[in-house]
Protein backbone atom coordinates (compact mmCIF):
# COMPACT_ATOMS: atom_id res chain seq x y z
CA UNK A 1 0.00 0.00 0.00
CA UNK A 2 1.46 3.20 -1.18
CA UNK A 3 0.79 6.06 1.47
CA UNK A 4 0.48 9.79 0.68
CA UNK A 5 3.52 12.11 1.23
CA UNK A 6 3.18 13.43 5.00
CA UNK A 7 4.37 16.80 6.00
CA UNK A 8 7.40 16.90 8.41
CA UNK A 9 7.63 18.90 11.95
CA UNK A 10 11.29 20.12 13.12
CA UNK A 11 11.83 18.36 16.49
CA UNK A 12 13.88 20.95 18.61
CA UNK A 13 15.41 18.74 21.55
CA UNK A 14 17.28 16.53 18.15
CA UNK A 15 17.18 18.38 15.61
CA UNK A 16 15.55 16.04 13.08
CA UNK A 17 13.00 16.69 10.90
CA UNK A 18 10.34 14.08 11.54
CA UNK A 19 6.98 12.60 9.88
CA UNK A 20 4.30 11.20 12.16
CA UNK A 21 2.65 8.22 9.57
CA UNK A 22 -0.53 6.98 10.27
CA UNK A 23 -1.24 3.19 9.61
CA UNK A 24 -4.57 2.77 10.43
CA UNK A 25 -5.88 -0.30 11.35
CA UNK A 26 -4.21 -3.51 10.21
CA UNK A 27 -5.15 -7.07 10.70
CA UNK A 28 -2.40 -9.16 12.52
CA UNK A 29 0.02 -10.29 10.75
CA UNK A 30 3.84 -9.40 9.35
CA UNK A 31 4.37 -6.20 7.51
CA UNK A 32 7.27 -4.74 5.78
CA UNK A 33 7.44 -1.09 5.76
CA UNK A 34 9.78 0.76 3.01
CA UNK A 35 10.33 4.35 2.59
CA UNK A 36 13.98 6.33 2.96
CA UNK A 37 16.14 3.71 1.46
CA UNK A 38 15.08 1.49 4.56
CA UNK A 39 12.80 -1.08 5.44
CA UNK A 40 11.53 -2.42 8.87
CA UNK A 41 9.46 -5.46 9.40
CA UNK A 42 6.57 -5.33 12.08
CA UNK A 43 4.42 -7.29 13.30
CA UNK A 44 0.92 -7.00 14.33
CA UNK A 45 -0.53 -8.85 17.14
CA UNK A 46 -4.40 -8.46 19.33
CA UNK A 47 -2.04 -8.00 22.51
CA UNK A 48 0.65 -6.13 21.81
CA UNK A 49 2.11 -4.95 25.14
CA UNK A 50 1.65 -7.66 26.96
CA UNK A 51 5.02 -9.63 26.70
CA UNK A 52 6.52 -6.19 27.36
CA UNK A 53 4.40 -5.69 30.42
CA UNK A 54 5.67 -8.70 31.91
CA UNK A 55 9.13 -8.81 31.28
CA UNK A 56 9.23 -4.99 33.11
CA UNK A 57 7.65 -6.86 36.42
CA UNK A 58 9.69 -9.38 36.01
CA UNK A 59 12.90 -7.33 35.25
CA UNK A 60 12.50 -6.50 39.18
CA UNK A 61 12.38 -10.05 40.33
CA UNK A 62 16.02 -10.15 38.37
CA UNK A 63 17.11 -7.37 41.31
CA UNK A 64 16.24 -9.16 43.86
CA UNK A 65 18.88 -9.18 46.86
CA UNK A 66 18.63 -12.65 46.79
CA UNK A 67 19.31 -16.35 45.06
CA UNK A 68 18.17 -16.24 41.71
CA UNK A 69 17.53 -20.01 40.82
CA UNK A 70 17.51 -21.30 37.08
CA UNK A 71 14.08 -22.44 37.24
CA UNK A 72 12.91 -18.66 36.78
CA UNK A 73 16.51 -16.60 36.13
CA UNK A 74 17.46 -18.77 33.60
CA UNK A 75 21.21 -18.39 32.40
CA UNK A 76 21.11 -15.01 34.75
CA UNK A 77 20.74 -17.23 37.89
CA UNK A 78 23.12 -16.70 40.52
CA UNK A 79 23.56 -17.59 44.20
CA UNK A 80 22.26 -15.52 46.89
CA UNK A 81 24.18 -11.90 47.85
CA UNK A 82 24.69 -9.65 50.66
CA UNK A 83 24.10 -12.76 53.27
CA UNK A 84 26.05 -10.47 56.01
CA UNK A 85 25.22 -8.44 58.83
CA UNK A 86 24.47 -5.27 58.57
CA UNK A 87 25.89 -2.60 60.94
CA UNK A 88 24.19 0.54 62.11
CA UNK A 89 26.58 3.82 60.80
CA UNK A 90 27.20 5.08 63.93
CA UNK A 91 31.22 6.81 63.22
CA UNK A 92 32.20 10.14 64.09
CA UNK A 93 31.62 12.95 61.98
CA UNK A 94 35.33 14.53 61.37
CA UNK A 95 35.63 18.01 61.19
CA UNK A 96 36.64 19.88 57.33
CA UNK A 97 39.53 21.38 57.00
CA UNK A 98 39.93 24.73 56.39
CA UNK A 99 41.58 24.44 53.04
CA UNK A 100 39.35 21.41 51.91
CA UNK A 101 36.34 24.06 53.10
CA UNK A 102 37.28 26.78 50.92
CA UNK A 103 37.19 24.45 47.65
CA UNK A 104 33.77 23.18 48.69
CA UNK A 105 30.61 25.21 46.87
CA UNK A 106 28.34 27.22 48.57
CA UNK A 107 25.53 24.72 48.22
CA UNK A 108 27.30 21.53 48.69
CA UNK A 109 28.95 23.49 51.85
CA UNK A 110 25.54 24.48 53.33
CA UNK A 111 24.07 21.06 53.37
CA UNK A 112 27.26 19.58 55.03
CA UNK A 113 26.42 21.92 57.61
CA UNK A 114 23.45 19.85 58.55
CA UNK A 115 24.04 17.51 61.15
CA UNK A 116 23.46 13.57 60.67
CA UNK A 117 20.28 12.38 62.41
CA UNK A 118 21.31 11.30 65.69
CA UNK A 119 21.14 7.51 66.50
CA UNK A 120 18.40 6.33 68.60
CA UNK A 121 19.36 4.65 72.17
CA UNK A 122 22.26 1.93 72.18
CA UNK A 123 23.79 0.79 69.03
CA UNK A 124 21.77 -2.34 68.09
CA UNK A 125 23.27 -5.70 67.26
CA UNK A 126 24.24 -6.52 63.90
CA UNK A 127 21.75 -8.29 62.36
CA UNK A 128 20.54 -9.53 58.63
CA UNK A 129 18.06 -7.43 56.92
CA UNK A 130 16.97 -9.94 53.90
CA UNK A 131 15.29 -9.20 50.46
CA UNK A 132 14.79 -6.26 48.90
CA UNK A 133 15.75 -5.04 45.23
CA UNK A 134 18.87 -3.42 44.03
CA UNK A 135 17.82 -0.37 43.53
CA UNK A 136 20.00 0.26 40.18
CA UNK A 137 23.16 -0.12 38.38
CA UNK A 138 24.78 -0.99 42.23
CA UNK A 139 23.61 -3.12 44.61
CA UNK A 140 22.54 -0.55 47.48
CA UNK A 141 18.86 -0.46 48.36
CA UNK A 142 16.95 2.41 49.60
CA UNK A 143 13.47 2.95 51.23
CA UNK A 144 12.34 6.11 49.18
CA UNK A 145 12.92 4.51 46.11
CA UNK A 146 11.87 1.08 46.80
CA UNK A 147 8.68 2.82 48.46
CA UNK A 148 7.47 4.53 45.61
CA UNK A 149 8.09 1.64 43.29
CA UNK A 150 5.68 -0.21 45.31
CA UNK A 151 3.39 2.38 44.49
CA UNK A 152 3.51 2.46 40.88
CA UNK A 153 3.13 -0.91 40.50
CA UNK A 154 0.41 -1.51 43.04
CA UNK A 155 -1.60 1.31 41.47
CA UNK A 156 -0.75 -0.10 38.45
CA UNK A 157 -2.68 -3.05 39.84
CA UNK A 158 -5.19 -1.75 41.39
CA UNK A 159 -6.28 0.70 37.81
CA UNK A 160 -5.47 -1.92 35.19
CA UNK A 161 -4.95 -5.72 37.29
CA UNK A 162 -6.50 -7.23 33.52
CA UNK A 163 -3.01 -5.60 32.25
CA UNK A 164 -0.54 -6.75 34.59
CA UNK A 165 -2.14 -9.93 36.09
CA UNK A 166 -0.10 -12.95 33.94
CA UNK A 167 2.42 -15.53 35.79
CA UNK A 168 5.63 -14.73 35.56
CA UNK A 169 7.31 -17.43 36.44
CA UNK A 170 9.16 -16.55 40.07
CA UNK A 171 9.28 -18.29 43.09
CA UNK A 172 6.15 -17.38 44.31
CA UNK A 173 4.00 -18.12 41.26
CA UNK A 174 1.25 -20.39 41.49
CA UNK A 175 0.59 -19.58 45.45
CA UNK A 176 -2.67 -17.72 44.60
CA UNK A 177 -1.51 -13.78 44.39
CA UNK A 178 -0.91 -12.38 41.14
CA UNK A 179 2.48 -12.01 40.63
CA UNK A 180 3.23 -8.47 40.49
CA UNK A 181 1.71 -8.41 44.10
CA UNK A 182 3.94 -11.27 44.88
CA UNK A 183 6.98 -9.32 43.26
CA UNK A 184 6.20 -6.11 45.13
CA UNK A 185 5.61 -8.01 48.79
CA UNK A 186 9.52 -8.98 48.52
CA UNK A 187 10.58 -5.29 48.42
CA UNK A 188 8.08 -4.65 50.93
CA UNK A 189 9.08 -7.26 53.45
CA UNK A 190 12.46 -5.57 53.10
CA UNK A 191 10.77 -2.07 53.96
CA UNK A 192 9.49 -3.36 57.28
CA UNK A 193 13.00 -4.58 58.17
CA UNK A 194 13.88 -1.16 57.92
CA UNK A 195 12.19 0.82 60.62
CA UNK A 196 14.26 1.87 63.87
CA UNK A 197 13.01 1.24 67.51
CA UNK A 198 11.70 4.12 67.69
CA UNK A 199 9.57 4.17 64.30
CA UNK A 200 11.51 6.00 62.17
CA UNK A 201 13.15 4.78 58.88
CA UNK A 202 16.53 4.17 58.15
CA UNK A 203 16.99 6.08 54.82
CA UNK A 204 19.46 3.32 53.41
CA UNK A 205 20.86 -0.27 53.56
CA UNK A 206 24.49 -0.06 51.63
CA UNK A 207 28.39 -0.56 51.75
CA UNK A 208 30.07 2.74 52.40
CA UNK A 209 30.91 3.17 48.89
CA UNK A 210 30.18 1.58 45.51
CA UNK A 211 31.55 -1.92 44.73
CA UNK A 212 33.65 -3.01 41.31
CA UNK A 213 31.82 -4.34 38.85
CA UNK A 214 31.15 -8.05 39.94
CA UNK A 215 28.65 -10.07 40.17
CA UNK A 216 26.23 -9.41 43.65
CA UNK A 217 27.33 -12.67 45.59
CA UNK A 218 31.01 -11.55 45.21
CA UNK A 219 30.00 -8.29 46.75
CA UNK A 220 31.23 -8.78 50.55
CA UNK A 221 31.38 -5.48 51.82
CA UNK A 222 29.96 -4.73 55.00
CA UNK A 223 26.53 -3.15 54.72
CA UNK A 224 25.62 -0.50 56.92
CA UNK A 225 22.29 0.55 58.04
CA UNK A 226 22.12 5.02 57.40
CA UNK A 227 20.89 7.52 59.61
CA UNK A 228 17.08 7.93 59.36
CA UNK A 229 15.07 10.26 57.27
CA UNK A 230 11.75 12.21 57.42
CA UNK A 231 11.37 11.29 53.35
CA UNK A 232 12.10 7.83 53.83
CA UNK A 233 10.03 7.51 56.84
CA UNK A 234 7.11 9.15 55.11
CA UNK A 235 7.74 7.42 52.09
CA UNK A 236 7.40 4.53 54.02
CA UNK A 237 3.97 5.22 55.69
CA UNK A 238 2.62 5.77 52.47
CA UNK A 239 3.59 2.75 50.48
CA UNK A 240 3.04 0.24 53.42
CA UNK A 241 -0.34 1.71 54.16
CA UNK A 242 -1.36 1.59 50.25
CA UNK A 243 -0.02 -2.32 50.94
CA UNK A 244 -2.24 -3.02 53.73
CA UNK A 245 -5.45 -2.28 51.34
CA UNK A 246 -4.35 -4.07 48.70
CA UNK A 247 -2.97 -7.35 50.49
CA UNK A 248 -5.59 -7.76 52.71
CA UNK A 249 -7.40 -9.38 50.62
CA UNK A 250 -4.69 -12.09 50.25
CA UNK A 251 -3.17 -12.11 53.87
CA UNK A 252 -4.75 -10.59 56.65
CA UNK A 253 -1.81 -10.77 58.88
CA UNK A 254 0.54 -9.19 56.43
CA UNK A 255 -1.87 -6.63 55.53
CA UNK A 256 -2.21 -5.71 59.82
CA UNK A 257 1.60 -5.73 59.71
CA UNK A 258 1.87 -3.70 57.32
CA UNK A 259 -0.99 -1.07 58.55
CA UNK A 260 0.81 -1.39 62.20
CA UNK A 261 4.03 -0.38 60.96
CA UNK A 262 2.78 2.36 58.88
CA UNK A 263 1.02 3.80 62.13
CA UNK A 264 4.05 3.57 64.19
CA UNK A 265 6.15 5.29 61.41
CA UNK A 266 3.42 7.90 61.40
CA UNK A 267 3.58 8.70 65.24
CA UNK A 268 7.33 9.52 64.74
CA UNK A 269 7.06 11.82 61.77
CA UNK A 270 3.95 13.91 63.93
CA UNK A 271 6.65 13.95 66.64
CA UNK A 272 9.15 15.52 64.44
CA UNK A 273 7.44 17.69 62.20
CA UNK A 274 10.69 19.81 61.07
CA UNK A 275 12.15 19.56 57.63
CA UNK A 276 15.57 18.48 57.86
CA UNK A 277 16.84 17.11 54.76
CA UNK A 278 19.18 14.06 54.77
CA UNK A 279 22.71 14.06 53.97
CA UNK A 280 25.44 11.26 53.87
CA UNK A 281 27.27 11.54 56.96
CA UNK A 282 30.68 11.34 56.77
CA UNK A 283 32.65 8.53 54.63
CA UNK A 284 29.51 6.84 53.53
CA UNK A 285 29.18 7.23 49.62
CA UNK A 286 26.70 5.43 48.16
CA UNK A 287 23.89 6.78 46.51
CA UNK A 288 22.46 9.86 48.30
CA UNK A 289 18.93 10.61 47.17
CA UNK A 290 18.72 13.65 48.94
CA UNK A 291 15.37 16.42 49.49
CA UNK A 292 15.51 19.81 50.49
CA UNK A 293 12.07 19.61 51.82
CA UNK A 294 9.30 17.16 52.91
CA UNK A 295 5.80 17.90 52.38
CA UNK A 296 5.02 16.25 49.41
CA UNK A 297 5.98 13.05 51.34
CA UNK A 298 4.41 13.57 54.35
CA UNK A 299 1.12 14.69 51.96
CA UNK A 300 1.24 11.03 50.50
CA UNK A 301 1.81 9.34 53.40
CA UNK A 302 -1.34 11.14 55.15
CA UNK A 303 -3.52 10.73 52.10
CA UNK A 304 -2.54 6.58 52.08
CA UNK A 305 -3.61 6.86 55.89
CA UNK A 306 -6.53 8.22 55.19
CA UNK A 307 -7.37 6.11 52.77
CA UNK A 308 -7.17 3.21 54.34
CA UNK A 309 -8.34 3.91 58.04
CA UNK A 310 -11.11 6.75 57.51
CA UNK A 311 -9.66 8.50 60.38
CA UNK A 312 -10.78 12.77 60.39
CA UNK A 313 -7.07 13.78 61.67
CA UNK A 314 -5.14 11.87 58.59
CA UNK A 315 -7.48 13.84 55.98
CA UNK A 316 -6.92 16.71 58.18
CA UNK A 317 -2.85 16.49 58.08
CA UNK A 318 -3.06 15.75 54.60
CA UNK A 319 -4.78 19.12 53.59
CA UNK A 320 -2.59 20.87 55.62
CA UNK A 321 0.60 19.85 53.31
CA UNK A 322 -1.63 20.01 49.62
CA UNK A 323 -1.44 23.30 50.69
CA UNK A 324 2.61 23.56 50.39
CA UNK A 325 2.34 21.22 47.28
CA UNK A 326 2.09 22.07 43.64
CA UNK A 327 3.46 18.90 41.53
CA UNK A 328 0.53 16.71 41.16
CA UNK A 329 1.51 15.55 37.79
CA UNK A 330 5.41 14.05 39.10
CA UNK A 331 5.50 10.56 40.58
CA UNK A 332 9.18 10.03 40.97
CA UNK A 333 11.46 9.55 44.41
CA UNK A 334 12.12 12.98 44.73
CA UNK A 335 8.70 14.69 44.17
CA UNK A 336 5.77 12.19 44.93
CA UNK A 337 2.79 14.87 45.37
CA UNK A 338 1.57 12.93 42.16
CA UNK A 339 1.03 9.87 44.16
CA UNK A 340 -0.91 11.38 46.73
CA UNK A 341 -3.37 12.61 43.73
CA UNK A 342 -3.52 9.14 42.51
CA UNK A 343 -4.73 8.13 45.91
CA UNK A 344 -7.00 11.30 46.12
CA UNK A 345 -8.68 10.84 43.03
CA UNK A 346 -9.07 7.11 42.31
CA UNK A 347 -9.34 5.43 46.32
CA UNK A 348 -10.70 8.38 47.87
CA UNK A 349 -12.86 9.82 45.42
CA UNK A 350 -15.59 11.84 46.76
CA UNK A 351 -14.92 10.75 49.94
CA UNK A 352 -11.98 12.80 49.66
CA UNK A 353 -14.04 16.10 50.15
CA UNK A 354 -13.53 19.61 49.12
CA UNK A 355 -10.01 19.94 49.49
CA UNK A 356 -8.44 16.96 48.44
CA UNK A 357 -11.30 15.97 45.74
CA UNK A 358 -12.84 18.89 44.49
CA UNK A 359 -10.01 21.38 44.19
CA UNK A 360 -7.46 18.72 44.24
CA UNK A 361 -9.08 17.55 40.79
CA UNK A 362 -9.13 20.28 39.07
CA UNK A 363 -5.59 21.13 39.77
CA UNK A 364 -4.53 18.03 38.74
CA UNK A 365 -6.43 18.72 35.30
CA UNK A 366 -4.82 22.13 34.87
CA UNK A 367 -1.72 21.01 35.36
CA UNK A 368 -1.77 17.84 33.10
CA UNK A 369 -2.35 20.13 30.21
CA UNK A 370 1.36 20.79 30.49
CA UNK A 371 1.80 17.29 29.11
CA UNK A 372 -0.23 17.30 26.22
CA UNK A 373 1.39 20.79 24.79
CA UNK A 374 5.05 19.12 25.76
CA UNK A 375 3.97 16.16 23.38
CA UNK A 376 2.37 18.28 20.58
CA UNK A 377 5.63 20.36 20.49
CA UNK A 378 7.91 17.69 19.59
CA UNK A 379 8.03 15.70 16.27
CA UNK A 380 8.26 12.63 18.11
CA UNK A 381 5.37 13.36 20.48
CA UNK A 382 8.07 13.05 23.10
CA UNK A 383 6.95 14.37 26.73
CA UNK A 384 10.62 15.58 27.85
CA UNK A 385 10.57 19.47 27.07
CA UNK A 386 14.25 20.08 25.14
CA UNK A 387 15.53 21.75 27.93
CA UNK A 388 14.72 19.09 30.52
CA UNK A 389 16.65 15.75 29.15
CA UNK A 390 18.30 14.78 32.06
CA UNK A 391 19.76 11.98 34.38
CA UNK A 392 16.97 9.14 33.83
CA UNK A 393 15.12 11.22 31.37
CA UNK A 394 12.82 8.57 30.77
CA UNK A 395 10.98 8.89 34.20
CA UNK A 396 10.01 12.39 32.87
CA UNK A 397 8.30 10.61 29.75
CA UNK A 398 6.95 8.12 32.05
CA UNK A 399 5.63 10.29 34.70
CA UNK A 400 3.96 12.84 32.19
CA UNK A 401 2.24 9.64 30.73
CA UNK A 402 0.90 8.42 33.50
CA UNK A 403 -0.72 12.03 34.63
CA UNK A 404 -2.33 12.05 31.16
CA UNK A 405 -3.66 8.58 31.53
CA UNK A 406 -5.01 9.61 34.65
CA UNK A 407 -6.84 12.24 32.86
CA UNK A 408 -7.90 10.42 30.60
CA UNK A 409 -9.75 7.76 33.05
CA UNK A 410 -11.34 11.29 34.73
CA UNK A 411 -12.13 12.95 31.84
CA UNK A 412 -12.53 10.32 28.71
CA UNK A 413 -10.19 12.80 26.49
CA UNK A 414 -8.94 10.40 23.89
CA UNK A 415 -6.10 13.11 22.68
CA UNK A 416 -4.54 12.76 26.35
CA UNK A 417 -4.64 8.44 25.63
CA UNK A 418 -3.20 8.53 22.68
CA UNK A 419 -0.20 11.62 23.61
CA UNK A 420 0.23 8.87 26.29
CA UNK A 421 0.90 6.14 24.26
CA UNK A 422 3.28 7.78 22.42
CA UNK A 423 5.40 7.29 25.22
CA UNK A 424 6.08 4.18 25.48
CA UNK A 425 6.61 3.87 22.07
CA UNK A 426 9.36 6.41 22.96
CA UNK A 427 10.84 3.31 25.59
CA UNK A 428 10.43 1.22 22.84
CA UNK A 429 12.23 3.27 20.13
CA UNK A 430 10.23 5.81 18.82
CA UNK A 431 13.05 8.11 19.43
CA UNK A 432 15.20 9.99 17.35
CA UNK A 433 18.11 7.46 18.76
CA UNK A 434 16.02 4.50 17.02
CA UNK A 435 16.82 2.44 19.53
CA UNK A 436 14.39 0.96 22.54
CA UNK A 437 15.68 1.80 26.12
CA UNK A 438 13.73 -1.70 27.44
CA UNK A 439 16.37 -4.36 27.31
CA UNK A 440 15.92 -7.67 25.96
CA UNK A 441 13.10 -5.42 23.44
CA UNK A 442 13.38 -4.33 20.11
CA UNK A 443 15.70 -4.80 16.49
CA UNK A 444 17.69 -2.31 18.22
CA UNK A 445 17.95 -2.34 21.45
CA UNK A 446 20.31 -1.10 24.34
CA UNK A 447 22.99 -3.37 24.69
CA UNK A 448 25.41 -2.42 27.49
CA UNK A 449 23.46 -0.55 30.52
CA UNK A 450 25.20 0.54 33.65
CA UNK A 451 23.99 -2.76 35.52
CA UNK A 452 26.57 -4.65 38.05
CA UNK A 453 24.96 -7.99 36.81
CA UNK A 454 25.25 -7.10 32.87
CA UNK A 455 28.47 -5.91 32.92
CA UNK A 456 29.71 -8.92 34.94
CA UNK A 457 27.58 -12.27 33.77
CA UNK A 458 30.16 -13.52 31.09
CA UNK A 459 26.39 -13.10 29.13
CA UNK A 460 26.51 -11.47 25.97
CA UNK A 461 22.67 -10.07 26.29
CA UNK A 462 21.83 -7.60 29.44
CA UNK A 463 19.57 -9.00 31.89
CA UNK A 464 16.29 -8.61 30.36
CA UNK A 465 13.55 -6.22 31.52
CA UNK A 466 15.34 -3.52 32.60
CA UNK A 467 14.90 0.39 31.26
CA UNK A 468 17.98 2.65 30.61
CA UNK A 469 17.53 6.62 32.24
CA UNK A 470 18.01 7.36 28.16
CA UNK A 471 19.07 10.57 26.93
CA UNK A 472 21.05 13.43 29.17
CA UNK A 473 23.01 16.44 28.65
CA UNK A 474 23.21 17.87 31.84
CA UNK A 475 25.31 16.80 35.11
CA UNK A 476 27.12 14.52 32.61
CA UNK A 477 30.62 12.90 33.19
CA UNK A 478 33.64 15.18 31.65
CA UNK A 479 34.30 12.55 28.75
CA UNK A 480 30.91 12.85 27.86
CA UNK A 481 31.31 16.27 26.18
CA UNK A 482 34.21 14.34 24.55
CA UNK A 483 32.67 11.50 22.98
CA UNK A 484 29.47 13.49 22.11
CA UNK A 485 30.48 16.89 20.92
CA UNK A 486 27.24 19.25 20.90
CA UNK A 487 24.76 16.87 19.82
CA UNK A 488 21.11 17.64 20.23
CA UNK A 489 19.83 16.94 24.25
CA UNK A 490 17.62 13.78 22.69
CA UNK A 491 20.58 12.61 21.11
CA UNK A 492 22.64 12.90 24.04
CA UNK A 493 23.14 8.95 24.92
CA UNK A 494 25.89 6.30 24.79
CA UNK A 495 25.23 2.91 24.78
CA UNK A 496 28.13 1.82 27.15
CA UNK A 497 28.53 0.45 30.54
CA UNK A 498 30.86 2.96 31.65
CA UNK A 499 28.31 5.71 31.68
CA UNK A 500 25.64 6.32 34.41
CA UNK A 501 24.59 9.09 33.75
CA UNK A 502 22.84 7.90 30.36
CA UNK A 503 22.52 4.07 30.58
CA UNK A 504 21.66 3.40 34.25
CA UNK A 505 18.90 1.23 35.02
CA UNK A 506 16.76 2.12 38.18
CA UNK A 507 13.60 0.39 39.89
CA UNK A 508 11.84 3.71 39.86
CA UNK A 509 12.33 3.79 35.85
CA UNK A 510 10.88 0.40 35.10
CA UNK A 511 7.56 0.75 37.77
CA UNK A 512 6.26 3.94 35.90
CA UNK A 513 6.51 1.92 32.23
CA UNK A 514 4.68 -1.22 34.38
CA UNK A 515 2.23 1.23 35.06
CA UNK A 516 1.32 2.66 31.42
CA UNK A 517 2.00 -0.34 29.89
CA UNK A 518 -0.45 -2.13 32.08
CA UNK A 519 -2.83 0.86 31.06
CA UNK A 520 -2.79 0.19 27.39
CA UNK A 521 -2.38 -3.97 27.93
CA UNK A 522 -5.98 -3.62 29.89
CA UNK A 523 -7.61 -1.37 27.11
CA UNK A 524 -6.84 -4.91 24.69
CA UNK A 525 -7.64 -7.22 26.71
CA UNK A 526 -11.52 -5.33 27.09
Amino acid sequence: KNFPKVETKDDVASGDSVAMLELGELEPGTYTLTGGGESRVIEVTERPWQAVTDALIKGLYFQRCDELQEEHAGIYKHPACHTGPAEEWRKPEPPIPEDVRAQIPAHFLKMLEIPPEEPYGEAPSPRRIKGGWHDAGDYGKYVGPGAVTVAHLLYAWKLFPQGCSDDLNIPETGNGVPDILNETRFELEWILQMQRADGAFYHKLTSDHFPPFIMPEEDTQQEYLSPISRTATSDAVAALALASRVYRPYDAEFADKCLSTALFGWKWLTEHPETRPYRNPFGLQSGFYGDGEDHDERFWAACELYATTGETAYREAAEGFYREVRKLTQFGWAEVSGLGALCCLFDLKENGGEILYDDLKQAFLRRSEWALLVVKASGYGTAIPATNYEWGSILTSMSNAMAMIMNTLLTGREDMRDAALLQLDYALGLNAMDLSFVTGYGERQVMFPHHRPSGADGIEAPVPGLIAGGPNNKMNYPTVKDRLGDVPAAKSYIDETDFADMNEIAIYWNSPTVFVAAYYNALTAE
